[in-house]
């Protein structure tokens, strides 16, 4: 797929790291441990594709994983994440480079690791299905497998129809982009006013999930292109026809245009047992 028709992550992000605080750094420790039900990362390799920001492999590195690999196809975001990791000290055991999930060869070189983490990313590759496929095997024997996915939903402003929205929206001038987001705000605004609810709170505090913030996270619901989604059972089916065995731990998922985030643990050479 023409890089011109890719959203720009990178350049969002970039103007988001002025805002990452002490409180959005907990925040997004918490939503990893909570989700994969460890109290912390201590003695574990951890590989975040597509790191975005680099918010999650810092929190990776809070909690204390000895091994942290982070890459992003987008140059931008790279140069986000190792905004983070020199904050951090440069530390050795996380390397920061700029890679495809889709670059089988290389990942191959990379080997495995106890949790795999792609949160909202390989749906965005223009080829999802091979993303999640080479993305599972970098998971260790008994490793944790990790990602969101946007759900799969009919309709006249279904998925489809957010897929032509967003591809117009990256070939479109800068001026039309900035009337799209302002006029989206005004319709989001207005929507809550309308509902009794308070916009402006609704904004403040969106910050809880995840650590992130509400208007790039709009900006990237806007422009996310490519955009490819799948129904939970299509992950389910795609995951258990995979040569390599692996179960569901945990599940978080709606029926609305949302990501659905999966929690697998691969049981290669281990005994099967049920999710709680």
């Amino acid at each position: 797929m023409p890089d011109e028709t890719r959203y720009g992550f990178g350049k969002n992000w970039e103007k988001y790291l002025a805002q990452v605080n002490d409180d959005r750094k907990r925040i997004a420790r918490d939503s990893i441990v909570d989700f994969i039900g460890l109290a912390d990362l201590r003695g574990k390799t951890f590989i975040d594709i597509g790191c975005g920001s680099g918010l999650f492999s810092l929190a990776a590195h809070d909690l204390g994983a000895e091994k942290i690999i982070s890459f992003d196809y987008d140059p931008f975001s790279v140069q986000c994440c190792e905004h983070l990791h020199d904050e951090a000290g440069k530390p050795g055991h996380w390397c920061v480079s700029q890679g495809s999930v889709l670059d089988d060869a290389m990942l191959q070189k990379l080997g495995r690791f106890d949790v795999v983490y792609s949160w909202g990313v390989l749906h965005h590759t223009g080829e999802m299905w091979q993303a999640i496929k080479n993305a599972a095997d970098r998971v260790a024997p008994g490793g944790l497998f990790y990602i969101s996915i946007y759900n799969k939903k009919k309709g006249v402003r279904g998925s489809k129809y957010w897929a032509r929205r967003k591809k117009l929206y990256c070939n479109s001038p800068e001026w039309v982009k900035r009337v799209t987001e302002g006029l989206h705000y005004a319709y989001y605004f207005q929507s809550r006013l309308l509902r009794g609810r308070n916009p402006i709170k609704t904004m403040k505090n969106y910050r809880s999930k995840r650590g992130m913030d509400w208007y790039r996270d709009l900006c990237d619901w806007l422009g996310g292109y490519p955009y490819e989604y799948a129904t939970v059972q299509e992950i389910f089916d795609y995951m258990h026809q995979l040569d390599r065995k692996f179960v569901l731990e945990n599940l978080s998922s709606g029926d609305g245009l949302g990501t659905n985030s999966f929690l697998f643990r691969c049981v290669e050479g281990e005994a099967v047992q049920p999710a709680q």
